[in-house]
């Protein structure tokens, strides 16, 4: 069994955006039996697990920002180094600080057991989602641990009732950058590293809060 670490707010990161694509925007958040579910439906308080790149891992991402940003006259910057991140498990969005929530999640993926992995990023490209577009990092066979995670945390959720148990699809990725201007899919020397732990994230919108709240040591 994982121990789960909580912790207190980290100011000096940003959730402007949020997850943004291990589910449609359309879903998913799920109603249990709790009364403190039924109060704090879609707001501006995001729940998901996530992994985090670490120093080396988030300056290569950031270079490659840079190059896209200068080749393809993009106009906005990239994401802060602590902002990096690759979108796990949708939790949930609330009205309100999901402190129930939370200690629920955190409960649950302290169940998790899975072990490290390394996971590669080999393309980069604008995907058609919003305006401005994220330019983001995604791969190919590099990938397969994070989806392997994805699914065991989903079935820890799945078990008290946290989100449904039919498992949508993800494509693992790492946004860098969002921006009106295209950056086409390229093919790049493959960006990784080694998956240590998994992370739960309380995003608060329009306040500039991107908080870890939980981490989840990974084994072997």
């Amino acid at each position: 069994m994982m121990r789960s670490i909580r912790l207190m707010s980290a100011p000096w990161v940003d959730a402007e955006h949020g997850p943004m694509a291990p589910v449609p925007s359309s879903a998913p958040w799920h109603r249990s039996n709790d009364p403190a579910w039924e109060d704090m439906i879609r707001g501006k308080h995001v729940l998901y697990f996530a992994l985090q790149p670490p120093p080396e891992a988030q300056a290569l991402a950031l270079a490659l920002a840079e190059a896209a940003r200068a080749k393809h006259r993009l106009g906005a910057k990239p994401a802060a180094p602590a902002r990096l991140h690759v979108s796990l498990n949708y939790v949930g969005d609330f009205k309100r600080p999901p402190g129930p929530v939370i200690d629920k999640a955190l409960e649950a993926a302290g169940n998790v057991a899975a072990r490290r992995f390394v996971v590669e990023f080999n393309r980069l490209g604008t995907w058609p989602a919003g305006d401005p577009a994220p330019v983001v990092l995604w791969g190919d066979e590099g990938v397969i641990g994070v989806n392997a995670l994805y699914s065991t945390i989903h079935k820890a959720l799945a078990k008290p009732g946290m989100v449904p148990r039919r498992e949508a699809e993800i494509v693992p990725h790492m946004t860098l950058i969002y921006d009106k201007a295209q950056v086409p899919e390229t093919f790049i020397e493959p960006l990784g590293w080694r998956v240590e732990e998994f992370v739960l994230i309380h995003a608060v919108h329009g306040e500039g809060r991107f908080d870890v709240v939980g981490r989840f040591p990974l084994s072997g």
